[in-house]
This record gives C-alpha cells, sequence and structure tokens, in this order.
C-alpha cells in the first residue's frame, strides 16, 4: 500500500514539475493594460528595443536617433511595471542585454527546433511589372520595342526577405533589413512560444504547433515582449503621430 502511495506522489510530483507547453489554442489572454504612455517629444527618436529585468518589476526601453550615415545616438529609460514616471539612466543595464539576447534570436529558448527560416527573393521591377527569366511580366496589351526597352532601364532590383515559422509569416520586408526583434519575442524557456506583429500589426502568438492566436484589441504593435516568468506580454503601440503607449496583457498558458 505504501509503495502504490509513494507511485502516486512521485507522479503527482513529476506532473507539478513538467514544463509548461504553450498551446496557442487554449491560452488566455487578459485585456491590455496601459503601463505608461511613450511622448516622442520627450523620448527622442525611434523605439528600438523593449527589455524585462529578471524579476518583472522594471521595463528598459531604448530609443535612438540616426544621422545621415546612420550613426546611432542611443537613449535609455526605465518604466515601472506597477507604473509610474518613466526615468533616463545611462547605458543599457547587463540584465537587458542578457534578455534581449534570448528575447530577439532565431530560435525559442530552451526549444531548438523551434526555429525561424529567412527566404531571399531577388527580382528586377519595373513601373508597370517585374523582369523574370529574360521576359517581362506586366500590364502593357503589346508593348513597342521603345517602351520596352525604357521599361528594362528603369527596372530596379528588389530583394525580398521573408522570415516564417512553421509556415506563417512573422515578418517581411522589401529592400530593409529586418531588425531583430523589432517585430517578434520569445517567451522564456521551456514555454517554447512567440509573440510577433502580423502584416495587420497586431499582437499574435504562435505556439511549436503553428497554432496562433491573435490578441485582442490590438494594432499598431511593436516590440512585443514576453515576460520572464512567462505569464505577461509588453507591447509598444501607436496612439497617435507623436504618442506610443505601453501596454501589457496577461497571458495563462493551459
Amino acid at each position: 500500500m505504501l509503495a502504490v502511495f509513494m507511485v502516486a506522489l512521485l507522479v503527482q510530483q513529476a506532473s507539478a514539475d513538467a514544463p509548461v507547453v504553450f498551446d496557442a489554442s487554449r491560452v488566455v489572454v487578459g485585456e491590455p493594460k496601459t503601463i505608461a504612455e511613450i511622448d516622442t517629444r520627450t523620448v527622442k527618436g525611434e523605439l528600438v528595443c523593449l527589455a524585462w529585468s529578471d524579476d518583472g518589476a522594471t521595463i528598459y526601453l531604448r530609443a535612438a536617433e540616426y544621422d545621415r550615415w546612420h550613426n546611432e545616438r542611443a537613449h535609455h529609460y526605465f518604466i515601472p511595471v506597477a507604473g509610474g514616471a518613466i526615468a533616463a539612466t545611462d547605458g543599457t543595464p547587463q540584465w537587458a542585454a542578457a534578455y534581449w539576447m534570448w528575447k530577439s534570436g532565431v530560435a525559442a529558448p530552451g526549444v531548438p527546433e523551434m526555429r525561424m527560416e529567412t527566404d531571399t527573393q531577388t527580382q528586377m521591377v519595373t513601373a508597370v511589372g517585374s523582369v523574370r527569366d529574360g521576359g517581362m511580366s506586366q500590364s502593357r496589351g503589346d508593348p513597342s520595342q521603345s517602351q520596352v526597352s525604357r521599361d528594362y532601364a528603369s527596372a530596379q532590383q528588389v530583394a525580398t526577405v521573408t522570415i516564417k515559422l512553421k509556415g506563417v509569416v512573422i515578418a517581411e520586408s522589401a529592400n530593409k533589413s529586418i531588425p531583430a526583434g523589432l517585430l517578434w519575442g520569445w517567451a522564456p524557456a521551456p514555454v517554447g512560444g512567440l509573440a510577433f506583429v502580423d502584416g495587420k500589426k497586431r499582437l499574435v502568438l504562435i505556439d511549436r504547433a503553428g497554432r496562433t492566436f491573435v490578441v485582442p484589441g490590438t494594432g499598431e504593435v511593436l516590440l512585443p515582449a514576453w515576460s520572464p516568468d512567462g505569464r505577461r506580454i509588453a507591447y509598444v503601440q501607436r496612439k497617435d503621430k507623436k504618442t506610443f503607449v505601453l501596454n501589457c496583457v496577461e497571458a495563462e498558458i493551459r
């Protein structure tokens, strides 16, 4: 009898200690809550980095201004998660740099098989179509030879970069680089989840099976960032031309 009890206890303990595996079809997400307003007249430059402190009490924000040669002038800020004023700070703290490393990578922390794939397609594009295999895909019904020559002369090379996870497009850009972490953020190990910004600029969650969940009430989203305990997701959302809000949602993983 004692042996049966001990086996049952061990099974129960093993179940309690088993890592939570994120299932996007079962996740329960709360209403977005605003942590702070970000006025770009005070917080100068483009918003380029968002990171949680290890204890989940503070969020680090970095904004960057660029000169004509694209040299960066960075500005650093702390934002209390419980609410409060945005405070300037000197440099990127070590905990923020460590968080950003796993948050913005190409593979899920602790789940190496959950990895994003990048595809680059290059084509020559004119005002009326694209040049393919020595021919011209265009809208003109019967272009003259001189018109075709002008189209070829005006053609520009376009490189389209597409990042996918489980067949789902995570980010896409033409002739521009995609900054790591700007449009996605991994859940901490071993959850196996990703928060990303879709083509409609909504916040979307995806699990290791490729199932997705669109977070209601989100739009114009940037910098999704999963908390270190895997229970909250912070993100920046544009409010108007000069103002962003830092929002946070609770995510109950089942």
